[in-house]
């Protein structure tokens, strides 16, 4: 898991040792602001206001809950995790660790994470947190919280969580107990959730029927789809927001640390729904949405029956984490035939739209009243049903795997002077209390980049290895 960053093979000259000082400052003075005036019980939400009064994840919190969705909790808890294996202070560590403890007091019964983290000792009763189940009523007698017990994978939140821990343990070398724990329980529970057909449920309460998972179904296009909404009826497979690809990373990622073969098996499993999954013929990419019979089906109002570009893209690049791991080509092929729909199908303007129409490959698009249209103006602006969804990034990873037989970083020496005047930049972006205010508020997403960013120029300053982060959070940009 260490990709080592080595000695700096440029020659560094006073002005260069001066903005490694001053990163290093910044990087400080961010971290203490951000773990002693930001944080509440060591977890984080998306935004707070200057004042610290006002805090919001995907809606407005309280002053004693936190945030897991990235950029949220395990967003932030990685970035100070980085920017301790770039300098060796343990004052990151222990801002790293402190985010740990709050994901631990949080995880359910269920072996994951609701999105909404609760510290106020009240309003803890109504969760079936695990380290509280002595205070509270058994987890099936407690009402008023239909959430109370359910494990998210939608949003890449309680993948992105476990991620942490285990990254969490890795720098510990298993020394904390606690966090161990949460990690062996975590994963043990996300393998019982996955169906026998390989794919994972968007919550742990919203199953459907092992039953119908058994059959080696492969997906196939509808007879024929209704342009008009139709809500979906009883449960169904959901590739939306990649949430089949993080869980597949998620445990690739705990057999590359821990080397348990059960870990390997459940991303296994999970290639093979993806496999299955892949719509046949010319369109050879995923939907967002199927029923049973593995048919795209409607998800939302905004989210019609189709061939979806970014979990296009999604798939394709889970497919190559397992042909990274097991040397498999039909993981490499399912990539590659994917990756030949997405470059048919790109727009003249280089973006890609997010849906395609079944059978003619047109981009759909919704007017303002939510009728299907094959043109983007006056679309909904809530939803991105055009972009660049990371498609490019991807396309290049597979060639790159494709010629390579594994994708080839790119290295801080190609980045030259234009990456210290980012460095610049985001020195200079700072206020005096080691802030980034952008837009009236204090963005952990800001946060997460910019001290991701300093930590791998102090880094590769100093020769010193990063351990190679997962993909399951958000990755800070390395350089220009």
């Amino acid at each position: 898991m260490l990709a080592g960053l080595s000695q700096p093979s440029w020659s560094q000259s006073s002005s260069t040792d001066d903005l490694v000082a001053r990163a290093g400052n910044q990087m400080r003075s961010a971290a203490i602001y951000f773990s002693e005036q930001v944080a509440r019980y060591g977890s984080y939400v998306w935004n707070v206001s200057p004042d610290l009064e006002w805090r919001s994840g995907e809606g407005v919190t309280t002053d004693t809950q936190g945030w897991v969705q990235p950029p949220g909790t395990p967003a932030v808890g990685r970035a100070f995790l980085a920017a301790f294996h770039a300098t060796g202070e343990r004052l990151y560590l222990d801002a790293a660790i402190e985010t740990a403890e709050a994901l631990r007091a949080t995880q359910l019964e269920s072996g994951g994470w609701w999105a909404r983290l609760e510290f106020d000792p009240a309003s803890r009763l109504s969760w079936c947190y695990r380290d509280n189940h002595a205070d509270r009523p058994p987890c099936h007698e407690m009402e008023g919280n239909k959430e109370r017990n359910a494990t998210m994978l939608d949003d890449n939140m309680s993948q992105s969580a476990l991620a942490f821990l285990m990254l969490v343990d890795g720098a510990l070398e298993g020394t904390h107990e606690g966090v161990r724990d949460a990690v062996v329980y975590g994963l043990r529970a996300l393998a019982q959730m996955q169906h026998p057909n390989g794919a994972w449920p968007v919550r742990s309460d919203h199953r459907m029927p092992d039953a119908l998972t058994t059959s080696a179904w492969r997906a196939r296009m509808p007879g024929d789809w209704a342009r008009e909404y139709v809500e979906p009826e009883g449960e169904i497979y959901i590739l939306n927001d990649n949430l089949q690809r993080d869980v597949i990373r998620l445990f690739a990622l705990a057999y590359r640390l821990y080397e348990e073969p059960e870990y390997l098996a459940a991303a296994r499993r999970g290639g093979e729904f993806l496999l299955r999954a892949q719509l046949p013929g010319a369109q050879s990419g995923w939907a967002q949405t199927y029923n049973a019979d593995l048919e795209p089906i409607w998800g939302r109002k905004f989210e019609p029956p189709s061939i979806a570009s970014a979990e296009t893209a999604g798939a394709i690049d889970a497919l190559l984490d397992l042909y990274e791991l097991t040397d498999e080509r039909r993981y490499l092929e399912g990539a590659q035939s994917a990756a030949e729909w997405l470059r048919a199908v790109q727009l003249p303007d280089g973006d890609w739209a997010r849906f395609y129409e079944l059978g003619s490959n047109a981009p759909l698009y919704f007017d303002a009243d939510y009728n299907l249209s094959y043109s983007a103006q006056g679309a909904p602006d809530h939803y991105n049903f055009k972009g660049e969804f990371d498609v490019a990034h991807v396309l290049e990873r597979l060639e790159d795997v494709s010629r390579n037989g594994t994708a080839t970083a790119k290295t801080p020496e190609a980045w030259g002077s234009a990456w210290e005047a980012e460095i610049e930049d985001v020195l200079a972006a700072a206020d005096r209390k080691g802030r980034w205010v952008e837009d009236g508020k204090i963005s952990s997403a800001t946060f997460v980049e910019n001290l991701g960013l300093l930590a791998q120029f102090v880094a590769h300053a100093r020769g010193r290895p990063i351990p190679n982060q997962t993909k399951l959070l958000p990755l800070p940009q390395t350089g220009p």
